[in-house]
């Protein structure tokens, strides 16, 4: 609904505005204006502005709003526009569309020039239940402990991202299927054999890893399929390993 008191306020302000500015115009010209012009012409100035704003909210009514407050558009305008944001803020590694974008230039060059390439997902061994145990603020401290040991472990040219809750795609470029295994395995034993404190004690976690090799003519999808296998086979043989396929 029209809120009458705002339409009468901006009535008020305009009668008596256009008052005033009709007695200003007629002292200015010289010609004084009488009682009955100058209030006929505010009264006419008046009801036009009132139009006006009855016209103004009636067209915002008739598209289904009230009033469109500032920060709802502005909120609105926000989650209109796309994320591109590529980095995991607890991690501090790329996001799983940042990691897939580094595992996707990385095929390509791959495709072009035939060098070897190699990728690795790592699934952490029951993170769920420490998050259970001990709190998420312990898993938390857990996953970003695991990026770091599994960033300072690889090379320059490796990436590794978190590609979901628990887990990570590590990318190694330039590497075949066996150096890729020895710097898994490399990944997987710090992670095993590193305890985090916790309040009243420690903590500790493993990994079920699969790792495999870009095969040319490979797309996102076979070459994320594969890897997965790899990581189904550690589950299935009791976690805490890795496999290659």
């Amino acid at each position: 609904m029209i809120k009458v008191n705002t339409t009468l306020s901006i009535a008020a302000v305009s009668l008596v505005g256009s008052a005033l500015s009709l007695s200003v115009m007629g002292a200015m010209a010289l010609v004084p204006l009488t009682v009955t012009v100058i209030a006929f012409g505010a009264i006419l100035t008046a009801i036009s502005v009132v139009i006006g704003h009855l016209m103004v909210r009636g067209a915002v009514i008739s598209a289904g709003h009230n009033t469109i407050p500032e920060q709802t558009a502005n909120e609105s305008i926000a989650a209109s526009q796309p994320d591109f944001t590529v980095t995991d803020p607890l991690t501090r590694t790329p996001n799983r569309r940042g990691i897939t974008i580094g595992i996707m230039d990385a095929m390509a060059l791959g495709e072009r020039y035939g060098n070897p390439l190699s990728v690795a997902k790592l699934d952490l061994d029951h993170l769920g239940s420490i998050n259970e145990q001990y709190g998420n603020e312990v898993g938390d401290r857990i996953l970003a402990g695991v990026a770091a040991m599994a960033t300072d472990a690889l090379r320059m040219p490796d990436k590794i991202g978190r590609y979901a809750d628990d887990e990570f795609l590590l990318v190694m470029p330039e590497t075949d299927i066996d150096d890729a295994y020895k710097i898994v395995s490399r990944v997987h034993h710090l992670i095993a054999n590193y305890t985090f404190d916790v309040e009243g004690g420690s903590a500790s976690i493993t990994s079920s890893v699969g790792v495999t090799e870009y095969k040319q003519g490979d797309d996102l999808e076979s070459l994320l399929s594969r890897v997965q296998k790899g990581v189904d086979a550690s589950r299935s043989a009791g976690r805490n390993r890795v496999t290659r396929v």
